[in-house]
């Protein structure tokens, strides 16, 4: 491996990245148009999670069950009646109420696995395969600087001009 390269060398400097405040249907448009997975989320230039697809789907289901368990109550000759159990369209409606005052930083991630632009390419792709996933966010201080992934490995092994030893 090209032992001399940083993650700096390597690492993609034009990284999309999300608000917090943003809501979950506005990032479904930027899924669709960016044709990303995820991204990075940043507040005020400081990097404070990471949001992705699967996130949103696990929020949905979770939207769903709390849909499906919710009894809607009426006030009927001096007590509450309970309103029959939903139908999969008013079920639909809830969730579709629910997530559309979601935002990013509703269900986003917080925990982030970052690396460094100085980190050498050994560290850094251990940090991916000690945490199973395909990229990391790059950060300097806090802040968002470029995304580290196992594809730029890739990208650099092709590249005639580096070896593999």
């Amino acid at each position: 491996m090209a032992t001399n390269l940083n993650v700096r060398d390597v690492m993609r400097i034009k990284v999309h990245s999300v608000p917090p405040e943003m809501p979950l249907p506005e990032l479904q448009r930027e899924f669709l148009e960016k044709r990303v997975s995820g991204f990075p989320v940043v507040d005020q230039g400081q990097l404070v999670g990471v949001v992705s697809r699967s996130d949103v789907v696990e929020q949905l289901v979770t939207e769903r069950q709390v849909a499906e368990t919710t009894s809607d109550f009426y006030w009927d000759k001096g007590e509450f009646q309970e309103v029959p159990a939903a139908s999969i369209d008013e079920i639909a409606t809830r969730v579709g109420q629910r997530i559309e005052g979601l935002r990013v930083n509703d269900v986003m991630s917080r925990n982030v696995v970052a690396v460094r632009a100085d980190d050498s390419l050994e560290v850094a792709a251990r940090t991916l395969l000690a945490h199973h996933i395909h990229r990391a966010p790059v950060v300097e201080h806090g802040r968002l600087v470029g995304i580290f992934s196992a594809l730029d490995l890739v990208r650099l092994f092709i590249d005639r001009s580096v070896h593999i030893d």
